[in-house]
């Protein structure tokens, strides 16, 4: 099968988040390991970093921020053209990024089936950011097109499908959800205290963690209110903060303003072959999730997965939107708390610190759970499934649950022919 995988993530990781980076490029190197044909498509911010089987085309860009996103919109087209021509794709794989219809326009105009993976609800993320009243009526309006006019959606999370089946009136059968994976094998397992030694922590402190990009609806703003509470319990905890990003600019500012300097360590943008380190070191790791995302949009948690396979215990939020807070608690993986309630999470990290043996269970539960069921290998095969299914003139019928590979429940789908009047319909229906 020839793959042609649409991005517009930034490959080198310096601009964006390195979850994205991580989810495009091990999916499109397990299904290169599955004897798949991936060719890439990306902006050229800089240069994938790893070597990787997957065949890279690079989009020129310019330097200037202003202008970065307009040439980019111009010249993908071409080169996706140019791939279209030369190497003959089976099927087109696209990471939906705001602003742009222009995967979904080449593949009906080619008469190649397209498949959009969602990673988050643009719903709620163009509501979270400061963005123009026309500029969010603008996304909105593409993205009703790009959802009609795809021959099939993949969702990371249930209850992502969920919301957009209602609010776009699509049918269950057009989307199909896969959840996230994780490298079991890069985030492996090393004793604590020498990961803490290795990253610059006494290996005497215990360690309360957070990694991710920063984004407004992480929450650690609760962790930092929480803290006073946890180092009157335990002088000796640190805080270790893994990631970065523009929103979490004001973090250490609260820091600050809590007189928590000495107990918090902001470690800025780690590379991902080191951050196996950072996760060893932490005695409890943290999802302290806002209400906003508890509530509504749903996402698959990397994250958490990366906690799982380092056997660390999670205190998290409550929620059924997000599956694998819902691991947590059904398979004892850890503590959730109410949202946006810092006595609570406190209570339950300094339960957790204090309990040896219990933050060895359910570590030692949470490895196994991600080895044995959540790898990107078995995400590849998922999505092989439905990539196979597309070039067949077949949709795998989604159903809230995960896609099972070599999935015999099928239906029929409209092959995107060249010729149809399939973005005619969109349009009117948008």
């Amino acid at each position: 099968m020839k793959i042609l995988y649409v991005c517009s993530s930034d490959l080198s990781g310096e601009t964006g988040s390195l979850g994205s980076v991580r989810h495009i490029m091990e999916v499109s190197e397990n299904l290169c390991r599955m004897g798949h044909e991936v060719t890439l498509v990306a902006p050229a911010y800089a240069r994938y970093s790893r070597p990787t089987p997957v065949a890279i085309r690079y989009v020129p860009l310019v330097k200037m921020r202003f202008l970065r996103t307009l040439v980019y919109e111009m010249l993908a087209p071409w080169v996706i053209i140019g791939c279209l021509l030369s190497l003959k794709p089976d099927v087109i794989y696209w990471r939906q990024a705001y602003l742009t219809v222009f995967p979904v326009l080449l593949a009906r105009l080619f008469g190649r089936p397209v498949a959009a993976e969602i990673n988050g609800l643009t719903l709620d993320e163009v509501e979270s950011e400061n963005l123009s009243r026309l500029r969010k009526k603008t996304i909105l309006f593409l993205e009703r097109i790009n959802y009609r006019a795809a021959n099939h959606l993949i969702a990371v999370a249930p209850k992502i499908k969920e919301r957009i089946c209602r609010h776009y009136r699509l049918p269950p059968g057009k989307i199909s959800v896969i959840l996230n994976g994780v490298n079991s094998d890069g985030m492996r397992v090393m004793d604590t205290a020498a990961a803490k030694s290795a990253v610059g922590i006494d290996p005497q402190c215990p360690v309360v963690g957070f990694v991710g990009h920063f984004f407004p609806w992480d929450g650690i703003e609760y962790l930092i209110q929480a803290a006073p509470r946890i180092t009157a319990a335990i002088p000796n905890v640190r805080f270790l903060i893994v990631g970065h990003g523009k929103w979490g600019q004001h973090l250490m500012e609260r820091v600050r303003a809590g007189r928590l300097q000495d107990y918090f360590i902001f470690t800025g943008k780690v590379p991902w072959e080191r951050l196996y380190l950072y996760v060893n070191a932490m005695d409890v790791a943290t999802a302290p999730y806002s209400k906003a995302i508890n509530t509504q949009s749903g996402r698959s948690s990397l994250k958490l997965l990366e906690y799982f396979a380092c056997r660390k215990p999670v205190v998290a939020s409550q929620t059924a939107v997000i599956p694998e807070i819902v691991d947590i608690d059904e398979k004892r993986l850890g503590l959730t708390v109410p949202a946006e309630d810092p006595e609570r999470l406190a209570e339950a990290i300094i339960q957790l610190l204090q309990a040896p043996r219990l933050r060895q269970e359910m570590g030692v539960g949470g490895r196994d759970y991600v080895v044995n069921c959540r790898s990107w290998t078995r995400v590849a095969e998922q999505t092989q499934a439905v990539l196979q299914n597309l070039i067949s003139g077949r949709l795998v019928r989604g159903s809230g649950e995960p896609v099972a590979a070599g999935a015999n429940d099928r239906l029929r789908a409209t092959p995107g022919g060249a010729g149809q009047p399939v973005l005619k319909k969109a349009l009117r229906r948008g």
